[in-house]
């Protein structure tokens, strides 16, 4: 009885993130988020990027200050009417302020992009 119950709580318990809704899906188009992850990662305080490839909208690149540099990437692919980010970004250990620290820079950049949009063009008087 009690080997069963294990089993059924280990079996379910592994197909919990089958179930997660994923969150890196923005609602936004790649050339979008794109430009924001591009403006996150061109700051060298924070990353150094090792490659890019704005065709398949994918760096490479490692975090500053790490005392072991691993090579971490962010490539973007069109889902629906939104882009999908695959993020991997390795460290060693339990925290993952690396990867929390990027998302977070990706947001704020993101609305700054978002909000840099121009203006959808008006009519002129007279003009129909």
């Amino acid at each position: 009885m009690y080997k069963t119950l294990v089993v059924i709580l280990f079996m379910s318990l592994s197909s919990v993130p089958a179930f997660a809704k994923p969150h890196d899906i923005y609602p936004v188009s790649c050339d979008v988020l794109w430009a924001a992850a591009k403006d996150v990662l061109e700051n060298p305080k924070d990353y150094s990027v090792v490659a890019m490839d704005e065709a398949r909208e994918k760096a490479l690149f490692v975090v500053v200050g790490e005392l072991t540099a691993y090579t971490d990437t962010v490539a973007l692919s069109e889902r629906g009417d939104g882009c999908a980010m695959n993020l991997k970004i390795v460290q060693v250990g339990s925290d993952n302020s690396d990867e929390r620290g990027f998302r977070r820079r990706l947001s704020k950049a993101l609305a700054k992009v978002q909000s840099a949009k121009p203006a959808q063009p008006t009519a002129a008087p007279g003009q129909m």
